[in-house]
């Protein structure tokens, strides 16, 4: 039919072995004869020289008319053109090395046809554009990329064929947009960054899962892989902090069922630790608001939105890694008044175990740290019932619980004269089986404390007044700092033989009891913090089972203050690889790396 319209065929095109660089698109190129003549294009060869090419390995050929690459083609229009010897040549060579076989085998059926083979992948049309881009067919192009935008769903989606056609479409148009100055992949970039970085919630738990993702960020240099995560992280704010935290939580129980052995998702995992520290960071910070007026936390607390799973990865991480002397008092009120006042906490044992396992974390770091959270004031801006009821929880004084500066710690001068309180050293045994949906062991705890055996308050006036006044000269605390160790199971001793230990028995309920960790019977002695080093063994004490690692860095960090020291567990149970926000501290498998405070490791020997 084509010799029939268009006579015999006059020329042959054929694929070249030879080396052509890669030159700008014909299109935006002011002059194209010029840049033929400077020999910029692809170089013809005469029918003559056919017999010199017959010991070169048999190329793909195409035979075709001249008159019809002239019309469609500008490249071919200036090959051909009369003040060139190109266009008595019968031979044509095109560069194998830009130009694809299948790709122009499509593009010489565009030519006769109008019409677009259109290709299956992604690859094909990426192939048959550059090619039509290099021979400066710009109606050829324009449809390609409409046809790549229905290939991809107009960058709109999150199906199983876009998880894999984006991330390899995003590299294609990236490379194009700044390698060849193509504005229309430029713009098609930015499209397709849009759909894989703009949602947080939607796009970790479907394009962050795939091989093609990991792929395409091992292939792309470390400032644009970096600029992409930054991205993303950029998107998590406090309207969507508990949905992107969820698209965590999916994409790696994802991640852990597709690559078991890490053997090809380490980048996805980086970018994951880095967004689900932002968001736990974003609800420690305005927990009131979460639990209060949220719906999405109020809905996974009754059951309807999310799973209790998730509810147990929350609390869990947010309590692990964002807990502090300034939010402690928010976290509090939180799961104590808010969360575990819910009707539905009621009738379902194991949203109430979550919970009743947070609270006691709280309790548990509020022990430890009472001093630096007085002298920061965490627990002055809670309301006097909450301070009331955290107090009935630890079994101390209200006014032992805030700092000097709160209005309720000023006792009045004559307040010697009513009998107080002794003060507290208090110490607890307790185990407790964490925030574990695997146990459902219930927790006993026997409290302890320590009263002076002095105390009478039938003594003189006089003696009162001189204790009162000895006291205030030597500007001592109202009451003793708590044990900084709190995980010791043993009664704290004291110095004084007039201090006798008395054991009290509570009859609070679980949650107003406090809780120490477990003490695991491992056989190997443990050292207190100070001794930590460089490449030691040390145990984890805050965290409710046992965790073991090894010391990898010790020393200052951005993203806290403080020394905080980076361990690698021997478990994939850790937030990190070594590197937070993108800084990297030492380096190790994802999820094997956590920072932790000095106060809260303790030495293996």
């Amino acid at each position: 039919m084509m010799n029939e319209q268009y006579g015999e065929c006059n020329v042959i095109v054929t694929l070249g072995t030879q080396k052509v660089p890669a030159k700008r698109r014909l299109s935006q190129s002011k002059s194209p004869m010029n840049k033929i003549a400077r020999g910029e294009r692809c170089t013809s060869v005469s029918s003559n020289e056919l017999e010199d090419q017959q010991e070169i390995k048999e190329r793909t050929k195409w035979s075709c008319h001249t008159k019809v690459l002239y019309n469609e083609s500008p490249y071919f229009a200036a090959l051909f053109g009369e003040n060139f010897i190109e266009s008595k040549a019968s031979l044509v060579y095109l560069p194998s090395s830009i130009i694809d076989s299948n790709a122009f085998d499509s593009i010489i059926y565009y030519m006769y046809k109008h019409e677009i083979n259109t290709p299956k992948k992604v690859e094909e049309l990426c192939s048959m554009y550059s090619a039509s881009d290099y021979l400066g067919m710009n109606t050829l192009c324009n449809q390609l990329i409409e046809s790549l935008y229905e290939l991809v769903h107009k960058c709109l989606c999150y199906c199983n064929t876009c998880i894999n056609n984006v991330p390899e479409l995003f590299s294609f148009c990236r490379i194009r947009g700044i390698e060849f100055q193509d504005e229309k992949m430029a713009q098609m970039t930015q499209r397709v960054m849009t759909v894989l970085a703009n949602d947080p919630e939607k796009t970790l738990s479907t394009y962050w899962t795939g091989r093609h993702m990991a792929k395409l960020l091992i292939q792309l240099p470390q400032d644009v892989s970096q600029a992409l995560s930054q991205k993303i992280l950029y998107r998590v704010n406090k309207s969507n902090a508990i949905e992107s935290l969820y698209a965590c939580f999916s994409a790696s129980n994802i991640l852990s069922t597709n690559d078991p052995l890490l053997s090809w998702s380490k980048p996805l995992h980086a970018t994951l630790t880095s967004v689900q520290s932002k968001a736990t960071l974003i609800i420690a910070r305005h927990f009131d608001f979460f639990c209060c007026q949220y719906p999405a936390l109020l809905s996974c607390i009754d059951g309807i939105t999310y799973s209790f799973d998730f509810l147990e990865y929350l609390l869990l991480h947010i309590l692990e890694d964002q807990m502090d002397s300034s939010n402690v008092g928010i976290l509090y009120e939180g799961v104590a008044c808010d969360l575990m006042s819910r009707h539905a906490v009621e009738y379902n044992h194991q949203v109430k175990h979550i919970l009743n396992v947070a609270k006691v974390m709280i309790l548990c770091y509020i022990t430890r740290r009472i001093g630096d959270i007085r002298q920061n004031g965490g627990l002055d801006k809670l309301e006097k019932n909450v301070l009331k009821l955290l107090a009935d929880d630890l079994d101390v004084r209200p006014k032992s619980l805030i700092s000097s500066s709160h209005p309720l710690s000023s006792r009045g001068i004559f307040s010697f004269l009513i009998p107080s309180i002794p003060d507290l050293n208090l110490s607890t045994s307790t185990h407790t089986n964490g925030l574990s949906r695997h146990s459902s062991r219930s927790t006993t705890t026997s409290r302890r404390i320590i009263v002076p055996t002095n105390s009478n308050p039938s003594n003189s006036f006089a003696k009162k007044l001189k204790r009162f006044l000895k006291r205030f000269s030597s500007h001592h605390d109202t009451v003793p700092r708590l044990s900084n160790r709190y995980a010791s199971a043993s009664t704290v001793h004291t110095t004084s033989s007039s201090w006798s230990h008395v054991r009290l028995s509570s009859n609070k309920s679980f949650s107003g009891k406090m809780k120490q960790r477990r003490r695991f019977s491992t056989g190997a002695a443990q050292v207190s913090a100070p001794l930590v080093g460089m490449n030691r063994r040390v145990q984890l004490t805050r965290r409710p089972v046992l965790t073991v690692g090894t010391v990898m860095f010790i020393g200052r960090v951005n993203f806290s203050e403080g020394i905080w020291i980076g361990v690698e567990l021997d478990r994939r149970v850790g937030k990190n690889d070594g590197s937070v926000n993108g800084h990297r501290y030492f380096t190790c498998s994802p999820n094997r790396g956590v920072f932790v405070r000095p106060e809260d490791v303790s030495v293996v020997v």
